[in-house]
């Protein structure tokens, strides 16, 4: 928890934009991020990400404080798994306060057949996603 106590008031910032030349949404995260927002965000995310009928997701977290312990992230990671289609590849950027976060949710949506990884920096999670998505 020691990135909580680096951005104590910071509020969550969420930046949106497609990666260039894919049908891939992008979501960085910035600030503090609770348990509570995240159970809103994930349903209205996969309705988005259904609806514009993107082929990836991929999700910035590492200058993002989850106050969230790994089971509650597993909670969200649940929600993903049953709600979004199966050919969306899904990649997390993190930072070392939540690796363990993402390592968690991208072992539960592989589990739940989806093509996910999760990356210490943007560039590798990039390439990936290219990669994946020809």
């Amino acid at each position: 928890m020691a990135i909580l106590t680096l951005m104590p008031e910071k509020p969550l910032q969420i930046e949106r934009f497609a990666l260039d030349g894919a049908n891939v949404l992008c979501i960085r995260t910035r600030g503090r991020n609770s348990v509570a927002e995240s159970r809103a965000n994930a349903p209205r995310l996969c309705q988005r990400l259904i609806e514009e009928a993107r082929d990836g997701l991929m999700l910035d977290y590492s200058d993002c404080a989850l106050e969230h312990t790994v089971p509650q992230f597993a909670a969200i990671a649940e929600i993903f798994a049953k709600a979004l289609p199966r050919h969306l590849v899904i990649a997390y950027v993190y930072s070392p306060a939540n690796m363990m976060h993402a390592l968690m949710m991208t072992k539960m949506l592989h589990k739940a057949g989806f093509a996910s990884r999760c990356f210490a920096s943007w560039a590798e999670a990039e390439a990936w996603m290219r990669e994946r998505l020809g």
